[in-house]
């Protein structure tokens, strides 16, 4: 029951880094429907649905080699225009490249708190990850991983998963699920680690993070950070921790 206990905690806390990032700042909030917008409207070639099959099995087209030719330069052609207005886009509209390329944006130490819930956000393309150091009686530093593909649970559990991250082989660890507060609807992955030095430590500048089911048959999670070097030495700073 305590750690129950202590995971809903964490929850709220996670919470409040999301509303003191967001809340009360206009432009933070516009800048998160534009990033909903985006991530509801992708850009080209992601491909159809494969197994939305319905109507075609045992369907024979009736094409001539110069139709089935004319239909594949067509859609060429229009995925190279639909890549072309992504890359224009990109390279005009920062919200719409943010949503892609990810940003990072940092929650500081309380004023009447120095050097607690010191916390990174790491946001790209719907799925977020945030770093939060210790707060309160208790050393651990955690690691928050949300996003859609996120189970979401009706109560807090303990849930076994497969990780895969960047310069590690892959493991399979022991997680808690809970549903995201202020999300609108994620799941949330948090992991536990002993101390805010080892979870330092073990940040890369550029982070890859797969989380499967036990059974590494359905993906929960991706999220790849850039950056994580100097998002480092920020928290390292909020924190109070040494080199």
């Amino acid at each position: 029951m305590r750690k129950i206990a202590t995971i809903r905690f964490f929850a709220l806390v996670f919470a409040c880094v999301i509303g003191s990032a967001q809340a009360n700042q206009a432009e933070m909030a516009a800048h998160a429907r534009a990033m909903n917008d985006i991530a509801a409207t992708p850009p080209c070639c992601n491909g159809g649905d494969d197994d939305d099959n319905d109507g075609w099995e045992g369907y024979e087209p009736n094409f001539s080699a110069a139709e089935l030719q004319e239909m594949l330069d067509r859609s060429r052609r229009e995925e190279a225009d639909s890549l072309r207005r992504h890359q224009e886009r990109m390279a005009r509209d920062p919200e719409y490249r943010s949503f892609f390329d990810g940003f990072w944006n940092f929650r500081p130490a309380q004023d009447n708190a120095p050097g607690q819930y010191c916390a990174a956000r790491f946001y790209r393309e719907g799925s977020s990850m945030i770093v939060l150091g210790p707060g309160g009686d208790s050393p651990y530093a955690y690691l928050a991983l949300y996003g859609r593909g996120v189970p979401v649970p009706k109560s807090p559990r303990k849930l076994t998963v497969r990780l895969h991250q960047t310069g590690e082989a892959p493991q399979t660890v022991e997680v808690f699920n809970l549903a995201m507060a202020g999300t609108g609807g994620d799941g949330m992955l948090l992991m536990a680690v002993p101390n805010a030095d080892a979870l330092l430590d073990g940040m890369l500048d550029q982070h890859r993070f797969e989380v499967f089911d036990s059974k590494q048959r359905e993906v929960f999670y991706i999220l790849e950070w850039t950056g994580g070097l100097a998002a480092r030495d920020k928290l390292r700073a909020c924190i109070g921790t040494k080199s």
